[in-house]
């Protein structure tokens, strides 16, 4: 297997791990125009995020406990979706353990999640997986990833899930409204409940006396900001409303290969049902529309 040492990771944000995409920021660097991006279908909603860049920015600082990496406020959130890996990535799905890098070649507007098990089902090997000290993932234990470093999940480095209460702020979305840590009260392990954005209204550190909307993150994609809500009423956006949204929930779904099996997926389709279907089938409803209020 190739290995990229700590030495070779140079300023890499990956420094100690074998990470997907070291070397090469697929995505770029900067935000493209909401709802699109090189490569993903446009979208001429406001409430469309970018598909590929910024869609936040982190307000905290934060350090990985396994490597050392620290991180600063201001490091890039991106969307959900990897922008596809091919043959130039060959060298690092290698580096992963794929015995050739074709065999992990990935379509684009496919989730980090999803993506790093079709690499693993199609290359036949274990992600996230450790060996020794290394932590070997398509992104390393905080979410993130590549030189030109951005996260997409967890954002667990930059806060104390343990604390108490409500996760305290840990980004800012393009359209202003605060991104927090994934608890509602994290020492009663209580979840808030989400609509297809990724948020709802409720009290925060920041404004304890008046339910605001924001966004928490999410242990399943969207990740962070599936849209930019709540809908122009002031309601919370349902799956059904997202899709809206974006040009890119076509229905046209892709069948793709994991270690757990086959799967259905609507590419560049940043809008998930309860079930973490993001088809546009059987949709089933998001716990906010049962157990919360869908306007404030």
């Amino acid at each position: 297997m190739v290995r990229i040492s700590s030495e070779a990771c140079g300023r890499c944000a990956c420094c100690g791990a074998l990470l997907l995409l070291g070397a090469l920021a697929l995505q770029g660097c900067g935000g493209p125009a909401p709802g699109g991006g090189p490569n993903a279908p446009q979208s001429s909603s406001t409430h469309a995020a970018p598909l590929l860049g910024d869609v936040a920015k982190t307000t905290l600082a934060g350090t990985d406990a396994r490597t050392g990496k620290t991180f600063q406020a201001g490091e890039n959130i991106y969307g959900p979706f990897e922008a596809g890996f091919g043959t130039q990535q060959d060298a690092i799905l290698q580096s992963l353990g794929c015995s050739e890098g074709a065999l992990g070649h990935v379509a684009g507007g496919i989730d980090t999640h999803l993506a790093e098990q079709m690499v693993a089902h199609q290359c036949g090997i274990t992600l996230p997986r450790i060996e020794g000290q290394h932590y070997i993932s398509l992104l390393d234990e905080c979410g993130g990833h590549t030189r030109e470093y951005h996260f997409h999940e967890k954002l667990a480095c930059l806060y104390d899930s343990t604390s108490g209460a409500h996760s305290p702020k840990v980004g800012e979305a393009q359209d202003g409204k605060p991104l927090y840590g994934k608890w509602e009260h994290s020492t009663q392990a209580t979840l808030p409940l989400l609509d297809a954005c990724g948020g709802h209204f409720g009290k925060t550190p920041e404004a304890p006396t008046a339910d605001v909307y924001h966004y928490h993150v999410q242990g399943a994609a969207p990740f962070t900001v599936g849209c930019f809500g709540p809908n122009d009423d002031g309601s919370m956006v349902s799956v059904e409303q997202c899709r809206s949204f974006y040009s890119g929930c076509d229905g046209n779904l892709v069948t793709v290969g994991t270690p757990q099996g086959g799967k259905e997926y609507d590419d560049w389709c940043p809008c998930f049902d309860a079930t973490g279907s993001n088809t546009g089938k059987d949709i089933k409803p998001l716990a906010f529309a049962s157990n919360s209020q869908l306007r404030r």
